[in-house]
C-alpha cells in the first residue's frame, strides 16, 4: 500500500466525490433511508460552508471528513444530539468521517481528527462536538472528548445509532456529560 496523504480540499469536484464516498461506505454498513438511496450521495446544507479533508492512497480517495463552526447551537448539523446541554459558542462540529473498509486501522481517522480539531481551535471555537458510532468512542476519549448521555440517529440512516461527544477548549459546558 502507498503512503496515505491527508490534506484539506477546496475544489468542488473533490468535495462532490466525498459525498459519493460517504454513500458508498455507509451503504455497505447500514440501511440507508430511501431518499438517500435514490440520490446515491450523502450531503446536506452544511457542506456548503464546511471545511473538507480527504485522504488518498496515490490517486485513490480512501477517506474524507468535514468540520464547520457555528455561532448558534441549534444550527449545528446534529443539534438534537446535544439538546440537553448548553454548549459554549462558537461550536465546531466534526462529522461525516468515512474511511473505506480496507484502509481502516491505519490511523487515517486519527489524522483527520487532528486536522479538524486543530482547524476548530484555530477558528476560535470554544468546543468541538461529534456524533460517533461506538467503535470510535475510545479513540475520541483519548483526544479529550467526553461522552454525553444521548443517542442519536443521523438523517441518512434510521437504524444507525451514534453517541454525542464534546471536547471543551476553554469554558465548561453547562449540563451533564457522562465521564
Amino acid at each position: 500500500m502507498a503512503y496515505i496523504q491527508v490534506h484539506e480540499v477546496t475544489d468542488s469536484e473533490t468535495i462532490n466525490l466525498t459525498f459519493r464516498l460517504r454513500y458508498d461506505v455507509w451503504n455497505g454498513e447500514t440501511e440507508l433511508n430511501a431518499p438517500i438511496r435514490e440520490l446515491a450521495l450523502i450531503k446536506d446544507e452544511h457542506d456548503q460552508h464546511a471545511r473538507h479533508w480527504a485522504a488518498y492512497d496515490g490517486n485513490e480517495l480512501v477517506a474524507a471528513a468535514r468540520m464547520c463552526i457555528h455561532h448558534l447551537q441549534q444550527e449545528t448539523p446534529d443539534a438534537l444530539a446535544f439538546r440537553q446541554i448548553r454548549l459554549p459558542t462558537p461550536i465546531a462540529t466534526i462529522n461525516r468521517l468515512v474511511v473505506k473498509k480496507q484502509w481502516r486501522r491505519q490511523g487515517i481517522s486519527k489524522q483527520l481528527d487532528v486536522f479538524r480539531i486543530q482547524a476548530a481551535h484555530d477558528g476560535n471555537a470554544a468546543c468541538v462536538v461529534v456524533t460517533t458510532p461506538p467503535e470510535r468512542i475510545s479513540s475520541l476519549q483519548k483526544r479529550g472528548f467526553r461522552l454525553t448521555e444521548f443517542l442519536f440517529s443521523p438523517f441518512y440512516a434510521d437504524t444507525l445509532l451514534a453517541r454525542g461527544m464534546v471536547l471543551i477548549f476553554e469554558r465548561q459546558c453547562e449540563g451533564r456529560i457522562d465521564k
